[in-house]
């Protein structure tokens, strides 16, 4: 799923389209998934990470999808727990990541978050660390699960 260099917009431009997922989505979330889970998680054993990973973590979530074009090879994905407002999953294609998509599919779960919006990023996903402080999330805590220790962050209205 390499996207061409040629074809890439360039980062100024960000004519990311964001729209909800549709089941035609689900094999190209699924290969991006694990291709960006397999890049991030450097640290998990080879071959942890599985197609059918995608549709267990996103079992009864909105899904954002975010493409070049409306109809366009798919970018990335949100997914957002809506009861709790918590935002569960955030993946950019690795060869599209510094891009804007990011930031776009973030801006695009607002409506979704009806408190104040949490997630949760692994401590040995530096790179997850450093975007979300940089859109504004804030430490609220820390804890540990079966995938190692994590952060707690939110985002206060401001």
């Amino acid at each position: 799923m390499a996207i061409p260099e040629a074809s890439r917009p360039p980062a100024a431009v960000a004519p990311w389209h964001i729209r909800p997922f549709v089941e035609a989505d689900r094999p190209a979330l699924r290969r991006l998934f694990v291709e960006a889970r397999n890049q991030a998680f450097t640290w998990a054993p080879a071959g942890a990470h599985r197609l059918q990973d995608f549709d267990i973590a996103t079992e009864g979530e909105r899904i954002l999808v975010a493409s070049a074009t409306a109809d366009g090879e798919v970018l990335g994905f949100a997914a957002v727990w809506e009861p709790d407002s918590f935002l569960h999953s955030l993946f950019v294609h690795p060869d599209c990541q510094g891009r804007g998509i990011g930031k776009a599919l973030l801006a695009a779960c607002q409506p979704y978050f009806s408190a104040t919006p949490t997630l949760k990023c692994l401590e040995a996903n530096q790179a997850a660390q450093a975007f979300y402080f940089s859109q504004g999330w804030q430490l609220r805590q820390r804890g540990d699960s079966a995938d190692g220790a994590y952060l707690l962050l939110a985002r206060e209205a401001g």
